[in-house]
């Protein structure tokens, strides 16, 4: 009788909040590669088209024109490039670009929650499939976007976007084990990736500061662009989104100034605290920011002290975070954090810059060997600094210093 009234057992897939889990994970990837590169793409594609509306209400050209407007904006953000009646476009708009990899991170991150578990081999599977399915879409669209007049590149679509996939679908697939992957690391390695992350982002943000403060001290400028460009309410949305698309570009450009070597909007041209040199400028109203042509105000030099103090705050709160009292260990973190954070900083003002447009204006940014060799002298010897004064302060506390590397009772007897 009890074995009647007994359900019989079944067997079933691990679940997740409380669903079975009967997928694969390396088919969500690819759901979720699908769906990373077509949102965005039809977001951009529909901005395209509102923009060709509001822009003279559809009396020139047609739909498909808008639309490969947008696709093209696309592609540009992945790095595919641009060649249009013989001149090339090369500058990624990073906003654009950086909305693209926070989706693929979501949606990595959803196939990696709503898929069997599965061991590293097939997350890492799952990171390359996400990564080639959110390429071929890239291709896909290069081809059907190709006219004579405007070409992407097709090679430069699908390593763009593949290399984004794989970063941010990646990112998101292993998000979740994110402190176990860390604990695997040594104390040391830990610190360094963090503080130079951290490094970054404060150079970035002091761009950004220098770049609003700029645009405020002479908003009359970027009025009198918007005005001659003849913007309407919904023009000046659609100027508003492209500004938008190339903030982070012109912060990383103002990070590029304050470390000393500045950098260049057109052949021949230089915008640093020293001198600024200018010539003709496009229409656009984020380059209302420029300083005046002329030599540098008396200043400006001392601008280049902001990296040095952000990386010098980035190194001690390294050290803060990841204690110990032993001198070269402190010195390793702040110094490793600044040095790596200094090559962080150098690549993303390489990827702000290119070409945009013909002529002079085929040479945007600021050059790479010097800005690297600025950022790495100046973050590094700024983080360097923190994390020995912040080993000194540990140095002279009671406190036992989780994870140090000597014993706490000859730590005592040396202790400043």
């Amino acid at each position: 009788m009890t074995s009647l009234l007994t359900p019989p057992s079944r067997t079933t897939a691990p679940t997740a909040a409380g669903r079975p889990l009967a997928r694969p994970l390396w088919l969500s990837a690819a759901f979720a590669g699908a769906v990373a590169a077509g949102s965005v793409l039809l977001a951009c594609m529909a901005v395209g088209l509102a923009g060709w509306f509001a822009a003279d209400a559809g009396g020139h050209g047609d739909t498909r024109d808008a639309i490969r407007i947008g696709a093209d904006a696309w592609l540009v953000a992945h790095g595919s490039g641009l060649t249009l009646a013989g001149a090339t476009i090369s500058v990624v708009p990073l906003g654009l670009t950086a909305l693209c990899g926070y989706v693929a991170l979501r949606l990595g991150g959803w196939a990696r929650a709503t898929s069997a578990d599965e061991d590293g081999a097939a997350v890492a599977l799952a990171a390359v499939v996400l990564a080639g399915v959110y390429g071929v879409v890239a291709v896909v669209t290069a081809v059907l976007a190709t006219l004579p007049t405007a070409q992407p590149g097709l090679v430069q679509s699908f390593a763009g976007a593949f290399l984004l996939a794989l970063v941010g679908g990646g990112a998101g697939l292993v998000r979740g084990e994110a402190g176990v992957l860390a604990g695997r690391l040594p104390e040391t390695a830990v610190a360094v990736l963090r503080g130079a992350a951290g490094i970054a982002v404060a150079v970035l943000a002091a761009g950004a500061v220098l770049v609003t403060v700029a645009l405020v001290l002479d908003i009359g400028t970027g009025a009198n662009v918007l005005s001659r460009l003849h913007a309407d309410g919904p023009g000046s949305a659609l100027y508003t989104l492209v500004v938008a698309a190339f903030a982070p570009n012109a912060a990383l450009m103002g990070g590029a100034y304050l470390l000393g070597p500045g950098f260049a909007v057109g052949t021949g041209t230089v915008v640093s605290p020293s001198v600024v040199a200018l010539g003709p400028l496009p229409a656009f109203p984020l380059l209302a920011a420029l300083p005046s042509p002329g030599p540098g105000a008396a200043w400006a030099p001392a601008l280049i002290g902001v990296p040095v103090l952000a990386a010098l705050l980035a190194g001690a709160l390294t050290v803060r975070r990841h204690p110990t009292r032993d001198w070269g260990s402190g010195a390793l973190r702040g110094l490793g954090a600044g040095v790596l954070g200094g090559v962080l900083v150098a690549v993303l003002v390489h990827l702000a810059g290119g070409a945009a447009g013909p002529g002079r204006m085929a040479d945007v940014g600021a050059p790479f060997p010097d800005i690297l060799t600025a950022a790495v002298v100046t973050l590094g010897g700024g983080s360097l600094l923190g994390g020995v004064l912040m080993t000194w302060r540990l140095r002279r506390t009671t406190d036992v210093v989780p994870g140090d590397e000597q014993d706490p009772a000859t730590e005592d007897t040396i202790r400043l």
